[in-house]
């Protein structure tokens, strides 16, 4: 009997697709491929792991992005639990295995494990922090919740959450931002494993990538849907009547974030006006997130989070003071306003 079904989008990673597939295949899995109208061969490919494999399905369908791909997935799960993979990763499904059995164990509905990022042009691989606690309760662990990263590719869930996730998604980038906290909330609890289960490899800011677009710092479109995927999860919170109870860690979460934009700012060569763009985005903190200086997890340094995140969080101190910012900054224009502001303003060079 099958006890995982990972759900895979693809979208023109032809290149990538056999080495992905080829981690994915245990007696124990079924893999719900979903072509989103690539247009390069990935579908020949698909179509012939299929053919090979019974574990295997495919549905080819034209392109609406990631979150549209997964919730078609959605439809075809027959197992106790799923999952998310991109189509240029790779998993350990051993692993997976593993905590699905911890799962069902322990009568839990959703888990995460350690995953390990390879960044563009660096031989080092970055692995996701080691947790102390292998059972969250979210009541009790609301630092934790907050530390939790934002990707669903790290998480293992009961089928019995597939109503959560099967809803209408706009977003383009940080589609998984939108649903996951979510998820978590109203699951209450959460499995931790520490073994790496997942290798996520970023191919650059080029390439089919939404990680790539919403990291893009010479346009708006990553801030605004960063900010787009708040407000969304927002909602979903506050539907719920959850929102009160996770306002600090949901703050917390979109800070760290925001954060990270600040950093590539300061990063980006191309970018003349730097100083003007990182207090655009001190502006947009202080519209769209107002006392934010005074939220408990920015005051304690972020104590616990993943090193990307507390990596981003000094990292926008530093440029901060570097161009003398002030960050109490009163605005009486609301959040949207401000960021119609970021390519009326940006500058860039041509190298």
């Amino acid at each position: 009997m099958k006890k995982l079904t990972l759900i895979v989008p693809v979208y023109n990673t032809a290149p990538y697709l056999k080495r992905c597939f080829d981690s994915l295949n245990h007696n124990k899995v079924e893999v719900i491929i979903v072509n989103d109208g690539s247009t390069d061969e990935s579908k020949e490919i698909i179509d012939q792991i299929t053919k090979e494999n019974k574990n295997f399905k495919a549905i080819h369908t034209e392109n609406h992005g990631a979150a549209h791909a997964r919730r078609i997935g959605l439809s075809y799960i027959n197992t106790p639990f799923f999952g998310f993979v991109d189509s240029d990763d790779l998993i350990n499904t051993k692993s997976y295995i593993d905590v699905c059995n911890q799962l069902e164990s322990h009568d839990l509905k959703v888990a995460n494990g350690r995953m390990t990022v390879f960044l563009p042009n660096s031989k080092i691989p970055l692995t996701s922090r080691y947790w102390h606690k292998s059972i969250i309760d979210f009541k009790t662990d609301k630092r934790e919740f907050s530390n939790i990263t934002c990707s669903l590719l790290d998480k293992i869930f009961s089928a019995d959450l597939i109503p959560l996730f099967d809803q209408e998604s706009k977003q383009i980038v940080y589609e998984d931002l939108e649903f996951v906290y979510y998820v978590l909330a109203k699951s209450g609890q959460m499995l931790h494993s520490n073994q790496p289960i997942y290798q996520y490899r970023m191919r650059g800011l080029s390439k089919n990538s939404t990680s790539a677009h919403g990291l893009h710092m010479k346009q708006s479109n990553g801030i605004k849907g960063l900010i787009s995927a708040g407000d969304s999860m927002k909602e979903k919170f506050k539907k719920d009547n959850l929102y009160q109870e996770y306002a600090d860690e949901i703050d917390s979460i979109m800070m760290k974030l925001i954060f990270q934009r600040i950093k590539g700012i300061h990063e980006t060569k191309e970018i003349i006006n730097k100083k003007e763009m990182i207090a655009l985005l001190i502006e947009l903190l202080n519209s769209y997130i107002p006392n934010w200086q005074n939220n408990p997890y920015y005051q304690e340094g972020f104590k616990g989070a993943e090193w990307n995140d507390y990596f981003f969080y000094l990292m926008s101190k530093y440029v901060i003071a570097k161009h003398r910012l002030p960050t109490s900054v009163q605005t009486e224009r609301d959040y949207h306003t401000v960021l119609d502001d970021y390519d009326k303003k940006i500058k860039i060079k041509s190298l």
